[in-house]
């Protein structure tokens, strides 16, 4: 910068000069370097990415640091406590408690929790019962390791399909461990002062090892002892029925809720002589609204409120052995105003085989269910398409369809089509 004034120089000549500031200066800087950027993420992608992922792992011995796995609850009912693996001190359970090895979990006399794991393995975990989350981890190439340790009480667990060889999921009861397959439904009951300790596999397959023995337990059987020196007694046990009405998700559409009569109907069980029905307002079954031990495989009842409903039924033997509960279904009663102010028109039914094509309209937003599948995409003018799953025989055929629309207001109009 010259010392002279702007204009004058002693030598008779002009000088001129722009003042730059310093955050100019930044500013330039900062779009140089996000375009050097740029041309280095376009022409060296992998290279830029390799940085990129450096960075933003949050450093590490090797430049990562992977967050530990935990499990977390998903339902929560009553009272249940968590001590933490680090804490000498029992805390009330939330939804944003996360659960990690070591961590203990008990639910009191009317407390009752589900827990999901990383993998997709569940636990309900029921009244009274303390368990200890031993192992939880997943290593490089995503196998997962799972171990519970269940010290007094009942726990339900369904394992899901993992995503890598090498996973694994066990149960330890007692001085005995369990080790459960993926696709895997199963119920551990450890009572040390009743002497129960044993497990009843109800879907899928798992291995049962004390000491020296190893016994294999397939779908509705039953492994267990009663004193922790006596060996394993294997045993068949009574399976559950197959539910068929109402059919899962099944909205069971009335005018008049209280008086609709649900009709539940289930396959037979050869051994079973009874059956338990239960039917409750809360997924885990921390209540019941029917709980009725009946001799067919139906049972017609009516008072129920609008609202959401799940229902099971367990078989009883001649001996008055109970079967684990049957998997359970969701219905919804609402209730349909006599004057409709809901649109839902169908446009077109077209046959393919014995897969019936439905067009129709409804109100945008609304949803829209056809023989209790629901449509996958109402578009924004309300118009849908669906494609029914392959109708069983020829014949007539009664399809239902139903709107139900944010203010609560349903619709229902039924279709019968014949199939050759």
């Amino acid at each position: 910068m010259s010392q002279y004034p702007q204009g004058s120089r002693p030598d008779g000549g002009w000088e001129y000069w722009t003042t730059v500031t310093y955050r100019s200066v930044i500013l330039i800087a900062i779009a140089l370097l996000i375009m050097v950027i740029a041309v280095w993420a376009l022409f060296w992608r992998e290279s830029f990415d390799s940085v990129l992922a450096k960075l933003t792992s949050g450093g590490g011995e090797n430049g990562s640091v992977e967050e530990a796995p935990h499990a977390r609850f998903v339902n929560l009912d009553g009272t249940v406590r968590v001590k933490k693996r680090d804490s000498v001190q029992w805390v009330s359970a939330d939804y944003s408690t996360p659960l990690l090895a070591g961590d203990t979990v008990q639910t009191g006399a009317n407390g009752i929790a589900r827990i999901t794991f990383v993998d997709g393995t569940t636990y309900v975990v029921k009244h009274d019962t303390l368990i200890v989350i031993e192992r939880h981890e997943t290593d490089e190439n995503r196998a997962t390791r799972i171990a519970v340790q269940i010290t007094s009480g009942a726990v339900d667990l369904s394992t899901g399909s993992w995503e890598a060889a090498g996973s694994s999921s066990e149960v330890r009861f007692e001085n005995a461990v369990a080790r459960i397959e993926e696709n895997t439904r199963a119920a551990i009951r450890q009572d040390p002062e009743g002497q129960i300790h044993e497990i009843t596999v109800s879907e899928g397959r798992a291995r049962v090892e004390k000491g020296e023995e190893t016994i294999e337990v397939g779908p509705y059987e039953r492994v267990g002892f009663s004193d922790p020196n006596d060996p394993l007694n294997k045993q068949k046990v009574i399976a559950p029925p197959k539910l068929l009405r109402p059919r899962n998700l099944e909205p069971i559409i009335s005018t008049d809720a209280r008086r609709e009569v649900i009709n539940f109907r289930w396959e037979r069980v050869q051994q079973a002589r009874s059956y338990r029905l239960e039917v409750s307002a809360s997924p885990l079954f921390t209540s019941y609204v029917l709980d009725r031990r009946v001799n067919a495989n139906n049972f017609r009842w009516q008072g129920l409120n609008r609202g959401e409903y799940y229902w099971r039924v367990r078989s009883i033997d001649a001996k008055d052995e109970v079967s684990q509960p049957s998997q359970r279904n969701t219905f919804t009663l609402a209730e349909q105003a006599a004057a409709e102010q809901l649109l839902l028109e169908i446009e077109d039914m077209i046959q393919h085989g014995r897969v019936i094509e439905i067009v129709g309209r409804t109100e945008p937003g609304a949803t829209v269910t056809i023989n209790a599948e629901p449509v996958a995409y109402v578009g924004p003018d309300g118009r849908f398409k669906h494609f029914t799953q392959p109708l069983r025989s020829a014949g007539a055929h009664r399809i239902t369809i139903v709107a139900q629309n944010a203010r609560g207001e349903v619709v229902t109009r039924t279709k019968t089509v014949y199939v050759q």
